[in-house]
C-alpha cells in the first residue's frame, strides 16, 4: 500500500471539510459551572450515626465527655468482664491518641498490663483477658472502627484477646471508607497493617454454623471520647 504523497493527504482532508461544511453542529452547552464545596459533615450526626451501625453489630459502647468519665467508662467495662489482665498499645501512644492517661487507669484496677514488645507470640497477650487499643478512625456509615499497627501499637492488642476495648477520638468519626482512604498521606508508606473492624469476629463458612469468635475478639467495645 502506498503512502500518500503530502499534497494527496492535503486534497483529502480538504474534501472532507468541504463535505461537512453543511453536517449539523452538535448544540451548545452551557459552561460546567464549579461545584459548590460540599458543607463539612455535622460532627454529632456522624457520632449518631456510628454509634447505631455499633448497635446494630452488636457492639457495646459508651460515650465519655471528659477523661475522667473514660476512664470511669474502661473501669466499668473491665469489671464487667471480670478482668485482671489485659494486653494495651505502648503506654505513650494510647496517652497521645487519647488524651489521658490509660495505663494509670489499668494500674487503678489493679490489672496487670502487658505491652507486647520483642518475644513473638508474646505469653502475656495470650493470657490476657482484654486488649485495648486507640482507633486512627472510625466510619459513621457501617459501625467500624480502624486500627493501625505499628511502633508501640502492636496488632496482637486487637485480634488476640477475647474482648478489644478500642477507644474513638470523635473528632476521627468519617463518614465512610472512602473518606478514610481519600485522607491517607501520599508521601507517607502505609502502616504495616490496618484492621477495619465491624462488629465481633465471626463466620458461617462451615455448614451455614453461625460461631463467634473464629477469628479474633468474641466481644467488642467502644469508649467514645467526645472532648477529643
Amino acid at each position: 500500500m502506498k503512502t500518500p504523497t503530502p499534497d494527496a493527504r492535503a486534497a483529502m482532508l480538504a474534501r472532507l471539510e468541504a463535505a461537512l461544511a453543511d453536517a449539523p453542529r452538535p448544540p451548545q452547552r452551557p459552561a460546567a459551572q464549579a461545584a459548590a464545596p460540599a458543607a463539612p459533615p455535622d460532627r454529632e450526626a456522624l457520632l449518631a450515626a456510628f454509634l447505631a451501625n455499633l448497635d446494630a453489630a452488636g457492639v457495646t459502647h459508651d460515650t465519655a465527655m471528659t477523661p475522667e468519665e473514660a476512664a470511669a467508662c474502661l473501669g466499668a467495662y473491665l469489671r464487667g468482664r471480670e478482668a485482671d489482665h489485659a494486653a494495651a498499645w505502648d503506654a505513650d501512644v494510647l496517652h497521645d491518641a487519647a488524651g489521658f492517661d490509660v495505663h494509670a487507669a489499668l494500674f487503678a484496677l489493679d490489672l496487670d498490663v502487658t505491652v507486647p514488645a520483642g518475644e513473638r507470640p508474646c505469653p502475656g497477650v495470650a493470657q490476657a483477658q482484654v486488649g485495648i487499643t486507640a482507633a486512627t478512625a472510625a466510619l459513621s456509615a457501617t459501625g467500624t472502627v480502624v486500627v493501625t499497627a505499628g511502633p508501640g501499637r502492636p496488632r496482637s492488642a486487637s485480634i488476640v484477646p477475647p474482648a478489644h476495648v478500642a477507644l474513638v477520638p470523635q473528632s476521627r468519626i468519617l463518614p465512610d471508607l472512602a473518606a478514610f482512604l481519600s485522607g491517607l498521606p501520599k508521601t507517607v508508606p502505609l502502616t504495616s497493617a490496618i484492621h477495619a473492624i465491624s462488629g465481633v469476629s465471626s463466620t458461617g463458612d462451615i455448614e451455614f454454623v453461625y460461631v463467634r469468635g473464629a477469628h479474633g475478639p468474641v466481644a467488642v467495645h467502644v469508649v467514645v471520647l467526645g472532648w477529643r
